[in-house]
């Protein structure tokens, strides 16, 4: 009889289950999901390499998905946090100098959609969120100030 010589194998590493159910959440494009177990994740262990780095994969696709859906206010946040760790991951600064555009574009037009409806505090109210993306954004300034002197127009007529 020979005698079998019985080896340990060595016990695979342990994978942190944040980071398994991110992988996973990621995979399933549920971004929201998987950021929300990566922040968990490096919050308790910022230095994990693997999850950093899910978490720029996670953010991208995110900001992606968002932009390609019009969600422009959400894709520029989303990739307003990319860039805060790394500015120049794929075409990010790119996507996120659209994004910046087409909010502003879509907020500035619905201002002017309102205000043609005589909506004037909307209006007002869309051409504030464009100077929040755009504080030097002329026309948005002029046509606030316009519609700031109807609405005090009117208020006065209906005082009288």
């Amino acid at each position: 009889s020979r005698s079998e010589v019985i080896r340990d194998e060595p016990a695979p590493p342990e994978v942190n289950p944040l980071l398994a159910d991110a992988r996973e959440a990621l995979e399933r494009h549920e971004y929201p999901a998987a950021l929300a177990g990566l922040d968990r994740l490096l919050a308790s262990t910022p230095s994990d390499r693997e999850g950093q780095d899910l978490r720029k994969i996670a953010l991208y696709r995110y900001g992606k998905q968002q932009f390609d859906q019009r969600q422009y206010e959400e894709s520029y946040r989303t990739l307003t946090l990319l860039a805060k760790v790394q500015p120049n991951y794929e075409d990010s600064a790119k996507l996120l100098q659209q994004a910046r555009t087409r909010a502003i574009d879509k907020h500035y037009s619905e201002g002017i959609k309102l205000y043609r409806d005589e909506k004037l505090r909307e209006a007002i109210r869309e051409w504030q969120v464009v100077l929040e993306f755009d504080p030097s954004h002329a026309n948005a300034k002029r046509n606030i100030e316009q519609a700031e002197r109807l609405l005090k127009g009117l208020e006065q007529r209906k005082k009288k």
